[in-house]
Order: structure tokens, then C-alpha cells, then sequence
């Protein structure tokens, strides 16, 4: 409806006049209503004080009148004159006013009334007058005749003189007809005897005539008195009659005008409550109008204002009424401005994270590599460390050949009463033991795992617990407790169960010999899925992983020895009687032999957890082999090439497969295995992989292999598996097998050679 702030504004400016106007003439007719109910009341009010004043002025004029023919007449009549006026005046006012027709008709008859009782006073007020003056000269003329009869010589005179004394005297009291004829009789008898009786008195005779000629005009002017008063009598009872009318009639017009009063004033309540709630509803409807389209519009924008400044730019203009009007235009235009602004500041944000990010990501790769500084110097370390110990453990293979090798064949041709029986078994014992030893060594560097397979680590674990070597343990610490959580649905790994059993019996021994007197050490396995990689003593990649955790509350360990519990013979221990140094350097060997992580916590006087990270294999465990008898090992001479630069090894291999039955020949190196390949022709050929100088097994075998691409063949070495073993394997080479030798499994490794290359004699 309202486009534009323009016509917002006309359409309240509008609606505010009329308002105001239904307002003004709210209060207009109010003010004329109430002016006109106190107008009716005040007229009504006057009227009756009028017609008051009217009674009033009546009444003192009646004095007045009375007081006009007694003493001080001309005051008297002066007042009752100005009384007349004022009534005659007041009766004028009230002709003139609003009043009912019969009303002013009594108004008009009673100021005609007024005019004639004016006139009939000052008439009578003449007649008093004159009837002074009358009795004054018919006092003057009785006197005179009294005086001259009084005077004169006849006495008969004196009765008729004192009948006209008595009855004047009666007449001037009475003045009734009665006396004025007796009296008037009495003066003619005595002008008849003046007359009559002797000679005539002149001056009598004028006196009587003129006594009765005074005395007719006095008898006359007393009945124009009385005729006057009668007038003036009945006059005055009309006025009296009309002036008590009036008074019933303003009473009448006063209750009239108070019940007219009352209606106006019910009319204006009606009118002022209609009007009221009208301009109620005007004034709400301005109100909301302005509420919505102004004050809405302008508190939506103040407010996001507010927040914007407090830094809520995420707030915006909701909007009210037309979108297409100034206020909601000009909050839509804000809130693009805000969409800009906060576009920009997203922008903005997004570089400080970003620079945030690098500024990070260059400090973490600052500590990344530092750390992988550390982990490559102890990396280093430990390569350097682990070549040295291989190139012993090589050694030290080829040197125990003879201690393990020998006395195994020593005791199979050897009686069981012999007396040197146990010495040799003794002898076989070392040598077994020794061999560990170098395991260890080849497990430093991370060359020992020759055997793998599917395992459960909890089953590793179990065995274990179940060992000699723990019951051992239990009952040198006896005052330590070992708990177990094994997860019961945990997930098999693939790795070297001898090396997994020896990396278990080595952090267990460890958290034992760390805990002085009472204490606890915990075993904990659980399947997890790395969805982050962690950054610990290790980086453990993304994945899933069996996790076995062994806690211990010993004194744990310093921070600045951290970093170096790993390397071979460091220990805080004695060496010697209580381990061999070898420990965790073993534990460190195998985790990586077995592509896992490492990470270790500890905090000095709380104890240390070592976390091992295996990766998960999701092939099922296979069944575990019998180990053969020697008969069941037995070849069937088939023709076997031993080819190995050290000449006791040459010597222990041919002895062991001479004893299984089958025929042999022996090299001293790769060139002479080619040449004798060349010109001969064998089932197997037992090949070493390192031979220095000359060329290696791999090498060898390459070569000859492009002599007789069938060729079968076993490659053994005293390190583990190595890169270049794993590639003779792909070239054919059968199977790998570790120094030293034993019968079971070298007669084992060929068997299965010869029976996957077809060459096994029937």
C-alpha cells in the first residue's frame, strides 16, 4: 500500500490531522456543549434570580408606596419611582429573553400592568396632593364660618354650627357617603336658616356655598381616591398573581433547563465516547502504521547496527512492510553491504588462517624437523649401530655353524649311553643360546625376522604368560600385580611369533625391573583406527592397528633419556644381572621389522606405557605344523649344489644333506656355480647371498638362470631377509632359510624346493 517513505510520511501526516482534528472537534463541541449546558443553566439561574429580584422589587415598591402618602412623600415616591423603573426594566430584560410565548405575553400585560399602577400612583399621588390642599381650604373656610357665626349675635346659629362641627369631624374620619350626606345635609339646613331667618349674612352665605362646594369636590375626590385604590388594589393583585406565575414558570424553566443540561450532557458523553474510541482507533492505526513501516524498519537496522559494532556482522535486516519502500531498501542495501563486509572479513579471516596456517605449518615443520632430525640422527644412530651389530651377528653365524650344527649331527650317530652325550648336548645348548644372542643382534639390525605368519598377538601374549621365563619373573617380583586386558574380538597381524613372544617378555621384564617393592604393570591390547596421524615418539600413519600397551608404575624415565632408551646397551641397569642392554633395542628392531609404531609416555616417580602399533592382517590364522622326524626328511639322493665362500659352511651343509640322504657338490663362489652349471646338471642348488668379493647370490643366480631358466634353488644367509633375497625369490629361487643351519629345517627348505620344482626322484 505504502511504496515510499514519502507516501508513509503523508499518509501519518494525514492521519495525524485527523487526528488532531476529530480531536479539536472533540474538544470544540465539548467546550460548545458544556458552554451551551452552562449557558441554559445560567439563564435558567438569572431567570429565577430575575423573577427573585422581581418579587423583591415588588414588594419594596408596595412599601414604598405605602410610604408615599405619609411623611417624607417625595423620598418615598422618588424611591418608589426608581422601584418602578428597575421592575420596568427587568421586565424589559426578560421580554427579550428566550422564554415561552405565554410567558412573554404575561410580561407584556404585566409591564402594561406596571405602566397603569405607575400612572395610578402618580394620579393618586394628585389626588392626595389636591385633597391636602382641598382640606386645607375647607379647614380655612369651616374656620371662617365657625368664626363668624361664633361671632355674630344669633345664637340659633350655634346648634346648626355645632351639627356641621360633629359631622364634619365625622366625615373627615369616615369619608363614606353616610357622613358626606349628612354632612352636606347639614350645610344646606344651615344656609336654608341663614337664609331664611333674619336678615342675610353675605359672607355666611359665601362661606357655606363655598364649604359645600369643597365638600362635593372632596366627596368626588375621595371616590376617584377610592376608585384609584380599587385599581390600584385589583392591579395589584394581578401582579401579585402573574409575578407568582412567572416565579411557578422559572422554576419550570429551570427544571427544564437542568433536564436539558443533563441531556446535552448524556448527548456529549455518548458523542465524546464514540468519538474517543474513533479517535483511539485513529491514533492506534497512525501508531501502527508508524510502528511498522518507520519504527520496525529503523529498530531492525539500529539493532544490527548494535551488533555489528559489537561485532556480530553475521546479523542482518529482517525487513517490515513493503520491501520496496526507503527504510527496507536502505536496510536490504545495509545487508548487502554487511554480505560484502563480511564476504571480505570472510576472506579476510580466511588469509589470517591461512597465514595462520603457514606461519604453523612452518613452525610445525620447523618441530617436524627438528623432531625428524632426532629421529633421523637416532635413526642413524641406530643403522649404524644395527650394520655394525649385523656384520657381527654375520660373523658370529658363521663362526657358531660348527657350536649348533655339528652337535646335532655329532648326537645322531652318537649312542645314548655314550659318556660324551651330555657334554655335546651342553655344547648344542651354548650354542642354541648364542644363537639367540645373535638373533638379538640381527633383530637390532633389523635383519632377524626370517619367519612371519599370521598370528594373534593375544595368543602371543597368553603363551608367554604362560612361560617359565614369567613364572620366573612372578616369583623374583613377587610383590608386583600383572594385569591383563586383552580385547576378545582383537584382530590378527602378521610378524615372527619368536620375536613378538621375545618384544612381550622384553617390555614386561622391563616394567618389572624398573618398579622398586610394591607396584603394577599392565597388559593391554585393543583393536584402532587411526583416522589422524599421530605425532609421538613415532609418526603413526592412518590406518587400522592392533595396539598393545604394557603400563608399568615404576620410576619411569627422565626426558633426557628418552631419546635414547632405544640404543643398544644403554640402560640405567646393571649390566650383566639384570639384562644385557639389549632389551628395548630389540623391542625398537622388531616393531620396525614388523612395518609398525612405537610410541612411549612416562613422566618420572608415575611410571611409563609403551604403545605398539602393529598393522592389522585380515588373512585367518593357518594350522600349526608338526615338526617332521628325520625319517620323514630323508631325500632320495637327488643332486644338490652347495655354494658358499666360507668353507665350514660348505662343510656343516654337506654334511647335514649327506645325512638326509642326498648327493652333493660344493663351490666357493658364484663364478664357479656358473661353470659348473654349465656342464652339469642338478635338482637343487643351496645358494648364499653374501660372498664378498665376488658376486652375491643374486647375482649369481641372475646369471644362472639365463643359463637353465628353471633352475630351483635356496637362498641362505645369516641376516634376514633382505631386499635382495626378496628379488631372487621373484626370479624362482624356491625358498630362504637362515644360519646357522639345522637338520629339521634345512631338510625341510629342501623338500618343499624339490617338491614345488618337480624334481623329486621316485
Amino acid at each position: 500500500m505504502f511504496r515510499s517513505i514519502n507516501s508513509k510520511f503523508y499518509a501519518v501526516v494525514v492521519l495525524l490531522i485527523l487526528s488532531f482534528s476529530l480531536g479539536y472537534m472533540i474538544l470544540a463541541y465539548s467546550r460548545h456543549q458544556q458552554l451551551k449546558s452552562a449557558e441554559i443553566i445560567r439563564e435558567a439561574i438569572l431567570l429565577e434570580h430575575d423573577m427573585t429580584e422581581l418579587n423583591t422589587l415588588f414588594l419594596e415598591a408596595r412599601l414604598w408606596e405605602k410610604n408615599i402618602f405619609r411623611q417624607q412623600e417625595h423620598q418615598a415616591h422618588a424611591n418608589f419611582g426608581s422601584h418602578i423603573e428597575e421592575i420596568r426594566e427587568l421586565l424589559d430584560r426578560l421580554g427579550k429573553k428566550e422564554i415561552p410565548e405565554s410567558t412573554q405575553i404575561t410580561i407584556r400585560q404585566i409591564i402594561l400592568n406596571i405602566d397603569t399602577y405607575k400612572s395610578d400612583i402618580s394620579k393618586l399621588m394628585q389626588l392626595s396632593t389636591n385633597k391636602s390642599l382641598h382640606e386645607t381650604r375647607m379647614e380655612s373656610n369651616y374656620r371662617s364660618l365657625a368664626s363668624i357665626i361664633l361671632n355674630s349675635s344669633r345664637t340659633d346659629f350655634l346648634k346648626p354650627l355645632f351639627n356641621l362641627t360633629h359631622f364634619f369631624i365625622t366625615y373627615r374620619a369616615t369619608r363614606d357617603l353616610q357622613t358626606f350626606q349628612a354632612l352636606k345635609l347639614v350645610t344646606k339646613s344651615l344656609e336654608k336658616k341663614v337664609r331664611t331667618n333674619g336678615p342675610s349674612d353675605i359672607r355666611m352665605e359665601d362661606y357655606l356655598q363655598t364649604f359645600e362646594q369643597l365638600l362635593n369636590e372632596s366627596y368626588a375626590m375621595e371616590l376617584e381616591i377610592k376608585a384609584i385604590n380599587s385599581l390600584l388594589e385589583e392591579n395589584n393583585r394581578y401582579l401579585q398573581d402573574h409575578f407568582l406565575e412567572i416565579s411557578e414558570i422559572s422554576n419550570n424553566l429551570l427544571q427544564e433547563s437542568l433536564e436539558k443540561s443533563d441531556t446535552l450532557r448524556q448527548e456529549f458523553q455518548s458523542f465524546f465516547v464514540i468519538s474517543s474510541i474513533l479517535g483511539t482507533f485513529l491514533v492506534i492505526f497512525t501508531l501502527l502504521i508508524i510502528f511498522r513501516n518507520i519504527i520496525t524498519p529503523i529498530r531492525s537496522i539500529a539493532t544490527v547496527m548494535h551488533n555489528v559494532k559489537r561485532g556480530k556482522i553475521s546479523e542482518r535486516f529482517t525487513g517490515g512492510g513493503n520491501r520496496k519502500d526507503e527504510l527496507n531498501r536502505f536496510g536490504y542495501s545495509f545487508n548487502e553491504m554487511l554480505d560484502t563486509l563480511e564476504n571480505n572479513n570472510r576472506r579476510l579471516r580466511g588469509y589470517q588462517r591461512e597465514l595462520e596456517n603457514k606461519i604453523q605449518e612452518l613452525s610445525a615443520r620447523e618441530k617436524e624437523q627438528q623432531r625428524l632430525t632426532r629421529q633421523l640422527q637416532r635413526a642413524e644412530k641406530m643403522e649404524a649401530i644395527g650394520t655394525l651389530a649385523g656384520g657381527v651377528a654375520h660373523d658370529l653365524n658363521n663362526i657358531l655353524s660348527g657350536v649348533v650344527s655339528y652337535p646335532e649331527l655329532l648326537l645322531l650317530d652318537m649312542p645314548k649311553d655314550s659318556p660324551y652325550r651330555d657334554s655335546i648336548e651342553i655344547i648344542h645348548d651354548s650354542g642354541q643360546k648364542a644363537a639367540a644372542i645373535v638373533q638379538d643382534l640381527l633383530t637390532l639390525a633389523r635383519r632377524g625376522v626370517a619367519v612371519t605368519k599370521v598370528v594373534n598377538l593375544n595368543e602371543i601374549i597368553e603363551e608367554y604368560l604362560r612361560s617359565p621365563h614369567h613364572r620366573k619373573l612372578v616369583m623374583q617380583y613377587n610383590e608386583i600385580v600383572f594385569e591383563t586386558d586383552l580385547a576378545p574380538d582383537l584382530f590378527n597381524i602378521t610378524g615372527s611369533p619368536i620375536h613378538l613372544s621375545k618384544t612381550v617378555m622384553n617390555l614386561i621384564s622391563n616394567g618389572a625391573e624398573a618398579i622398586s617393592g610394591m607396584g603394577r604393570i599392565s597388559i593391554h591390547t585393543e583393536n584402532r583406527y587411526i583416522s589422524t596421524p599421530i605425532v609421538g615418539y613415532d609418526n603413526v600413519k592412518q590406518g587400522d592397528y592392533v595396539v598393545l600397551s604394557v603400563s608399568d608404575s615404576g620410576s619411569g624415565i627422565a626426558p633426557k633419556d628418552l631419546e635414547r632408551i632405544f640404543e643398544p646397551f644403554f640402560t640405567k641397569k646393571v649390566m650383566g644381572i639384570s639384562g644385557t642392554g639389549l632389551g628395548l633395542a630389540v623391542v625398537w628392531g622388531t616393531i620396525k621389522d614388523h612395518n609398525g609404531y612405537i610410541d612411549v609416555e612416562s613422566e618420572p616417580g608415575k611410571g611409563t606405557t609403551f604403545s605398539l602399533y602393529f598393522p592389522v592382517s585380515r588373512e585367518e590364522i593357518a594350522e600349526e605344523e608338526i615338526t617332521p622326524s628325520i625319517k620323514t626328511l630323508m631325500g632320495k639322493g637327488e643332486r644338490i649344489l652347495i655354494v658358499d665362500d666360507i668353507e665350514t659352511q660348505r662343510t656343516i651343509a654337506t654334511s647335514m644333506l649327506k645325512k638326509l640322504g642326498y648327493q652333493t657338490t660344493s663351490v666357493a663362489s658364484g663364478e664357479e656355480a656358473i661353470e659348473f652349471i654349465k656342464h652339469n646338471t642338478i635338482e637343487l642348488i643351496l645358494l648364499d647371498m653374501l660372498m664378498p668379493p665376488g658376486m652375491d647370490g643374486l647375482e649369481t643366480y641372475t646369471k644362472i638362470l639365463k643359463i637353465k631358466p628353471d633352475q630351483p634353488a635356496i637362498i641362505a644367509s645369516g641376516y634376514s631377509e633382505t631386499e635382495r633375497v626378496k628379488e631372487a625369490e621373484k626370479l624362482g629361487a624356491a625358498l630362504y632359510i637362515k644360519k646357522p643351519y639345522s637338520l629339521a629345517d634345512i631338510g625341510k627348505a629342501v623338500q618343499k624346493a624339490l617338491a614345488s620344482s618337480g624334481s623329486t626322484q621316485d
